[in-house]
């Protein structure tokens, strides 16, 4: 290493002097040299600025010291002379300590690699020189064999750095193959790997169906949409990083057409009912799926729906060759909002129109429910939110009343409803 040289000015200590600071770069983690002019008689005491960046190893009294450089950073070092006569002189240097670089090594490639491949191996930035533990004194090389390799790289400051070691492995090719279980169009099709290795296992596997899907997995299943000849292509991966491949085409057969017609168009809940005509071709199995977790299996069957809504009617069929299609078309069921008053009502006890409230369908299937009884003054006599609940009029003279519904249907519409009722007693 390069020694530096501080000129020490000897003066008296009332009559201090100093010099202009000197000003140094070095490299973290060396050990570096630093000295003064030798005066017989003399004694020579170091001080570093900051310890946390540097310390004084050895020779601290003498004119000459070394010291370690630990951390990057920016420091002083200062140094006292003092004579045989008393008088000191004092002097600096500004240290600059820098970091060292720290290369890696950039892999374009598998480090694991079958017999006959390679890797490019690259320092991951732009430096002064470099050395491969190869020998090679260029950015990037070239490995086809199993080892380990490093990199020494120097700066534009004179800094050395070592990357880390990256090691590389070549192993054995794959045996691809695979089998095919299915033929038809719109139904499983599934493929089993058959392949083998020589040493280690096979870890991935990747599967390109030809029809723009791709899956992950030893056995797969997968559906074709159209019938026809596909290219199936297997990608195989060893623990190891050996990959290979093997291609395949299948041909996938013609489905059976499924179709249906249904009458009528709409129903409702007052006539729930509908007829279903299967005119699926060249079919041999038929399943109906009626959308409310019911199911058939009749040819053309009758459905009775008990809520209103949409239904997805779907009809799956199969043919000889166990190849199937299936349909789905939708079912509109209507809400029939039917509600009765009575026009009259008599509290006598007979058993008979003794109470006064509405009836209706499906009316356990409203979400909200207030009703009203309404005296000639405006004054609500009776009111409730319990459909069961109706006026029983005990406390009311005979005479007309006005009553009021205020309903939200099953469907959630709000509905409103008025008229007269005649007490009778």
């Amino acid at each position: 290493m390069k020694r530096l040289s501080i000129v020490i000015l000897l003066v008296c200590v009332f009559i201090i002097k100093l010099k202009a600071q000197n000003y140094v770069r070095l490299c973290v983690g060396n050990n570096h040299n630093f000295g003064v002019s030798f005066t017989v008689g003399s004694i020579y005491n170091w001080k570093l600025q900051d310890t946390t960046i540097a310390a004084i190893i050895s020779g601290n009294g003498t004119e000459q010291i070394s010291v370690d450089l630990n951390n990057p950073g920016l420091f002083q070092l200062l140094v006292e002379e003092i004579d045989v006569n008393g008088c000191s002189g004092y002097d600096s240097v500004l240290v600059e300590v820098l970091a060292s670089p720290k290369p890696n090594i950039l892999s374009y490639g598998s480090i694991s690699f079958c017999e006959g491949d390679s890797v490019r191996l690259q320092v991951d930035s732009l430096y002064t020189s470099n050395i491969w533990s190869t020998g090679e004194v260029t950015q990037s090389i070239f490995v086809d064999t199993t080892g380990e390799f490093y990199i020494e790289v120097t700066d534009t400051n004179g800094c050395i750095g070592v990357s880390p070691s990256i090691f590389t492995q070549q192993n054995p090719r794959i045996n691809v193959d695979f089998a095919i279980n299915g033929i038809c169009e719109k139904s499983f099709v599934v493929f089993t790997d058959l392949s083998s290795i020589s040493s280690g296992f096979i870890s991935d596997r990747i599967w390109y169906l030809g029809d723009e899907n791709s899956y992950l997995g030893d056995t797969i299943d997968h559906v074709y949409q159209h019938h026809g000849d596909y290219s199936v292509k297997l990608v195989v991966l060893s623990d190891l990083g050996c990959l290979d491949s093997l291609s395949k085409t299948i041909t996938i057969f013609k489905n059976p057409i499924a179709n249906f017609s249904y009458n009528p168009y709409t129903i409702s809940t007052l006539e729930p009912e509908i007829n279903f005509s299967n005119l699926s071709v060249n079919s041999i199995y038929t399943l109906w799926d009626f959308g409310d977790s019911t199911f058939s299996n009749i040819e053309s069957p009758t459905h009775i729906f008990k809520d209103p809504g949409i239904y997805n009617i779907m009809l799956t069929v199969t043919d000889t060759n166990q190849c199937i299609d299936s349909i789905t078309k939708q079912v509109i069921m209507y809400y029939d909002f039917v509600l009765h008053m009575p026009t009259a009502f008599s509290p006598n006890g007979d058993g008979n129109n003794d109470t006064f409230g509405p009836t209706g369908l499906r009316m356990s299937k409203y979400k909200a429910y207030d009703f009203y009884i309404y005296n000639r003054w405006g004054e609500i006599i009776f009111q409730t939110d319990e459909i069961n609940d109706f006026w029983d009029g005990l406390n009311a003279p005979t005479g007309l009343y006005n009553w009021f519904l205020v309903i939200t249907d099953e469907l959630g519409e709000l509905r409103k409803e008025n008229g007269i009722v005649t007490l009778i007693k």
